[in-house]
């Protein structure tokens, strides 16, 4: 079996506590580099994790003929370029969460992986859960019959991002919806069979992100200084098929508690995520069911096992990158929405 080598772009939080040691414990697969434009951090990552060179430059990283594939873990502002980057390289890419700042970037990843014949995967590991795993089969094999509603939420009561860039528009696109939000959408469109969407209405608010005298929670205090984010944003997304969807992102907001979850009506039965249950009838009789056992994994871990097993096998990206572009479109058009007060029709 050919050893896969690895490069990292961006080696914080994300790239320390899930790429890097989740490449590391696949038989075969050695990350061989990894880029930072902290060269003291780049250093000190390197070392860690016994890595053979580290870079200050993306695009020395990925000019490396020895590397096979490449995760990118920076900020949300600068996904596409060494994402492009790469796939104009030769190499796959594994690329963190959401896919970029615009549709307009996004469009430029999948052409450039379209061009190249390599994967592109956006990590939105949640499809990756146990829980995800089995509802997905459910619906797929039609137990829960026509899904034409579903509400989904990442919600937080207190839960501003106290580290990084996040709070700051120029740097992430975007707040909850951008961070959080941008999850629970791809992960229930996902189990809705990825509808087209046809238009989209949202709005956005900042009530604390901004105030220096906002209870700060468990998560400490945040850069409220360069705060120019949404902290809660909803969107009411309506699809080509008829079926639609409710969307709501919070980092702040004044409820009993954090709530990452989809509810799913089928005409046949309805569905709750977390923790996994099915509401249905069985002859007559309205039943809630539960299931007896749902794989425990790491979704994490199983995002990057797919994703070498695809470049292995030859296989498309587990995430077919278009997927990704159509969750960014929703993405532009909530803001727009918000902005202009009018819903936004999507093409």
């Amino acid at each position: 079996m050919k050893e896969i080598k690895v490069g990292v772009i961006g080696v914080g939080g994300i790239a320390q506590g899930a790429h890097i040691p989740n490449y590391m414990k696949i038989p075969g697969v050695k990350v061989y580099a990894v880029c930072d434009i902290i060269e003291e951090r780049a250093k000190e990552v390197a070392k860690r994790f016994d890595v053979p060179y580290y870079f200050t430059d993306y695009k020395k990283l990925v000019e490396m003929d020895e590397l096979d594939a490449v995760s990118v873990c920076t900020p949300n502002k600068f996904h596409k370029d060494p994402t492009v980057a790469a796939l104009k390289a030769g190499k796959h890419v594994l690329c963190e969460k959401p896919m970029a700042t615009s549709a307009e970037e996004g469009r430029e990843m999948v052409e450039a992986a379209k061009k190249s014949g390599k994967i592109l995967m956006i990590g939105m590991n949640n499809r990756f859960r146990g829980e995800s795993q089995v509802l997905k089969k459910l619906i797929d094999e039609g137990e829960l019959g026509e899904i034409y509603f579903a509400r989904a939420f990442a919600i937080r009561r207190r839960g501003i991002p106290s580290w990084g860039v996040f709070v700051r528009k120029d740097m992430s696109g975007g707040g909850p919806m951008y961070d959080i939000g941008v999850h629970i959408l791809d992960l229930t469109m996902w189990l809705m069979g990825f509808p087209k969407p046809r238009g989209v209405y949202g709005v956005t608010y900042r009530k604390f992100g901004d105030r220096p005298d906002a209870a700060a929670g468990g998560w400490g205090m945040w850069d409220w200084k360069h705060f120019d984010v949404e902290d809660f944003a909803a969107a009411f997304i309506k699809f080509e098929n008829g079926a639609s969807l409710y969307l709501e992102a919070s980092w702040a907001s004044n409820i009993e508690k954090d709530e990452f979850n989809s509810y799913l009506l089928g005409d046949k039965a309805g569905a709750r995520l977390f923790p996994l249950q099915i509401y249905g009838e069985l002859r007559g009789t309205l039943v809630n069911i539960t299931p007896a056992h749902v794989p425990s994994l790491n979704s994490h871990e199983e995002e990057i096992r797919r994703f070498i097993q695809a470049i292995r096998e030859g296989k498309p990206s587990p995430i077919p990158p278009e997927e990704s572009l159509t969750v960014q479109k929703i993405l532009d058009a909530v803001y727009k929405s918000a902005e202009t007060g009018r819903q936004v029709r999507i093409r």
